[in-house]
C-alpha cells in the first residue's frame, strides 16, 4: 500500500494501488502515528495510485486541515487526471495543494520554514 521516505523533516508516504476505504483506514492510523511523533509535513506520492474512493478524497482533506492545526500540512504530487478529478469532485483539491514534483512539495516545506525563521 505504501513506503515512507524521509527528507530532512518531512515524511514522504509513497502511495500505490488502489485507495478505497479499508486502505485509507491503514493511511489514517499511519498518519495519526506520524502525528503523535511530531512528525506534521507529510507528502503523498500519488504516482501509481490507480483507484482513489472518494470518501478516501474527502478524508485527506479532513487530514490536511488537522495537520495544518498543529504547525504541519499535507501535500500530494503525482496525482493523474483521475485522481485530481476525484479530488475536485469532493472539493478536497481546495485543501491539498498538488505539486508537480515531491522536492516542489518537499522545498514548499523548507520554503514556509525559512518564511516563518525570518518573522522572528
Amino acid at each position: 500500500m505504501f513506503d515512507v521516505t524521509k527528507a530532512d523533516d518531512v515524511s514522504i508516504l509513497h502511495l500505490y494501488g488502489d485507495l478505497s476505504l479499508m486502505e485509507m483506514e491503514f493511511l489514517e492510523k499511519a498518519i495519526q502515528s506520524f502525528k503523535n511523533c511530531r512528525h506534521t509535513k507529510i507528502v503523498l506520492d500519488l504516482a501509481r495510485v490507480d483507484y482513489l474512493h472518494l470518501r478516501a478524497a474527502q478524508s485527506l482533506a479532513r487530514q490536511a486541515v488537522e495537520l495544518r492545526r498543529n504547525d504541519g500540512d499535507l501535500k500530494i504530487t503525482g496525482a493523474g487526471d483521475q485522481l485530481r478529478e476525484a479530488l475536485k469532485f469532493v472539493g478536497a483539491d481546495q485543501g491539498l495543494k498538488d505539486y508537480a514534483s515531491i522536492a516542489e512539495a518537499i522545498l514548499s516545506f523548507l520554503k514556509r520554514r525559512q518564511r516563518d525563521e525570518r518573522m522572528l
